[in-house]
């Protein structure tokens, strides 16, 4: 009787994947890989604040260092108040040419993320930026995976206005990180490190307008 012959792996990528498959990954992994920076947005559906607060509350509960719970949420989403956050945004820097979404293809609603001070005016503790990190990632990967899916745009990027237009006290309070969320209107896709025309690693778009993030292979990365 002919057994099958196993396929042998031929890369490390195919290894990983599937060791995905055999744990019951692919769900996550797919996540992962959709969950993409976006930029494009569809306002004509804006996100609920109830939507946006939860995502706040699934942040809030992620492990920190020492368990000091420093981070501090503030939620935006009334249009007035989104279009104040919006102007102190800088959007897409690889993108010369493009000086951010038009009008009905904005944000909708915006989560910072800031640290409490122990001293007024003195930076936050340094362990609060990967505090900061851990909270993002988990408020883009939750947003993805709801029906419909919610996309998010990471800002470091924002003019030191930006805590003044939420309304906050910035001696109280050190501004990390705004997020902003809306329903998607562009597409994006993980694409070969080599894959910009210009030779670069730059993110870039095609002339269909879909966003390509030029992404390392994981034989490249493991040391």
């Amino acid at each position: 009787m002919n057994e099958a012959v196993p396929v042998v792996p031929s890369s490390a990528e195919s290894m990983a994947k599937q060791g995905c498959e055999k744990l019951g990954l692919d769900a996550f992994d797919a996540l992962v890989r959709r969950a993409r920076t976006c930029r494009r947005f569809d306002e004509s559906m804006r996100v609920p604040r109830e939507f946006l607060l939860e995502l706040a509350e699934l942040a809030h509960l992620v492990p920190c260092g020492a368990n000091a719970q420093r981070l501090r949420f503030h939620v935006v989403s009334g249009a007035e108040d989104c279009a104040r956050v919006f102007d102190e945004l800088a959007w897409a820097g690889a993108l010369k040419d493009w000086p951010g979404p038009a009008e009905g293809e904005r944000p909708t609603g915006y989560i910072a993320i800031l640290a409490e001070r122990t001293v007024p005016g003195k930076p936050a503790a340094p362990i609060t930026e990967v505090d900061t990190g851990i909270a993002a990632q988990t408020m883009m990967l939750a947003a993805r995976s709801a029906t419909p899916e919610v996309a998010a745009c990471m800002f470091k990027a924002f003019t030191p206005r930006a805590i003044d237009a939420m309304g906050l006290d910035n001696d109280k309070y050190e501004l990390k990180l705004i997020m902003a969320f809306g329903v998607p209107a562009e597409t994006q896709v993980i694409d070969a490190i080599d894959s910009n025309p210009d030779g670069t690693i730059n993110y870039w778009r095609d002339e269909a307008q879909v966003h390509h993030v030029p992404k390392r292979p994981l034989s490249d990365v493991l040391v």
